[in-house]
């Protein structure tokens, strides 16, 4: 019997999972946890052999923080309404053993499951093509430009809130430019929002 846990913050949706998994006869779901701080508390006590995980926990993507910390002594599948590349990488290089998006038929996610039960990683052909072609991760600090960049930040503004020169904003963004092949801001932003880099910042 494979002991699965859950961990989603909408109820409705893991109450819905829940009783969906529930029914094969080789799943038993032990627990449903809504929050990060929860299922962290779950993870270093005695933990289920596969957590199915949501990527967004309270707007943030704390999923992978959670993965990142427990994958060592947990089989993680992640679970996801977004089909971002930098997910993808951030999957696939925090040692999940699937990538399963929300709108997934039942059968697909049961399946990622059962290999993460087996110590089978089991990412779908897309997920791991998307991995590799993912663009590189800007920095921490990077982020922090490209969110306010991508609402509609200035120069001077960028340079106020970030507390450093105008410039160096504008020798950042240059080589943003030049890193990812894109002529102006509005395709930085779009490439920012494209890739994930921005979803659990905002």
């Amino acid at each position: 019997m494979i002991r699965l846990a859950i961990v989603e913050d909408h109820t409705a949706i893991a109450e819905g999972l829940a009783a969906l998994l529930g029914s094969e006869p080789d799943i038993e779901v032990e627990t449903i946890v809504g929050t990060a701080e929860a299922a962290h508390r779950l993870l270093t006590t005695d933990g289920p052999d596969v957590v199915l995980c949501d990527v967004m926990l309270g707007g943030r993507d704390q999923g992978f923080a959670l993965l990142e910390e427990h994958a060592a002594r947990t089989r993680f599948v992640m679970y996801s309404a977004y089909d971002f590349p930098a997910h993808h990488v951030r999957a696939v290089a925090g040692g999940a053993y699937g990538y399963v998006s929300k709108v997934a038929p039942a059968e697909e996610i049961v399946a990622a499951i059962r290999h993460a039960a087996a110590g089978e990683r089991a990412f779908a052909p897309h997920v791991l093509r998307s991995a590799r072609g993912a663009a590189p991760r800007p920095t921490a600090r990077e982020l922090q430009l490209l969110e306010l960049l991508a609402d509609g930040a200035t120069n001077d503004e960028l340079a106020r809130r970030l507390a450093i020169s105008s410039k160096t904003v504008e020798g950042t963004i240059r080589r943003l430019f030049d890193r990812y092949g894109v002529d102006n801001r509005t395709q930085l932003a779009r490439l920012a929002m494209r890739q994930g880099w921005l979803t659990g910042n905002r």
